[in-house]
C-alpha cells in the first residue's frame, strides 16, 4: 500500500539559500510517514494513541532543491519488517515530477504507557514484506 501526501513549500520552511530547509524536509517525510500508518489503522482503535512509531535510523539523498510555493507530493510504501522493525521508502517529487529527496527510515512501534518495543502490529504486517 502506497500512500501520497501534498505539502506546499512555505516562506517558514526555507532557509538562507532560499530553498527548503534539511530539517524542515525530515519533518515532511515524518507527516508522510504518520499518514502511512494512519492509513494502515494503527491509530484506529481507542487505544491506538497508547502506540507510537520511533524512528530508529534514517537515510535520505537530497537530490534537487525544492523552493518557496511549490506543491511537493510525498510518496511512502513499505519496503520490509523485521520481528519488530520496519522501513518504509519516501520520495519527495517536485511538480515536474523530478524526486528531490528520497530514502528511508527504519521504525520500530512502542508501547508508551509501558514503554517496550513490541511486534510489528498486523494492520501493517500484512503491507510489509518479511526481511530475507
Amino acid at each position: 500500500m502506497e500512500t501520497e501526501t501534498i505539502i506546499e513549500v512555505t516562506q517558514a520552511h526555507t532557509d538562507a539559500l532560499g530553498h527548503l530547509n534539511h530539517v524542515r524536509a525530515v519533518r515532511y517525510l515524518e507527516l508522510a510517514r504518520d499518514e502511512w500508518l494512519t492509513a494502515c489503522g494503527l491509530y484506529a482503535s481507542a487505544s491506538g494513541t497508547r502506540y507510537a512509531s520511533v524512528v530508529v535510523n534514517v537515510n535520505y539523498n537530497y537530490k534537487r532543491e525544492c523552493f518557496l510555493g511549490e506543491q511537493l507530493r510525498i510518496t511512502s510504501q513499505p519496503q520490509s519488517m523485521g520481528n519488530k522493525s520496519y522501513t518504509i521508502y519516501h520520495q519527495i517529487i517536485k511538480p515536474n515530477g523530478d524526486v528531490a529527496i528520497d530514502g528511508e527510515a527504519t521504525s520500530v512501534i512502542m508501547d508508551m504507557k509501558q514503554r517496550a518495543i513490541l511486534a510489528v502490529p498486523p494492520c501493517m504486517a500484512e503491507h510489509l514484506p518479511h526481511r530475507v
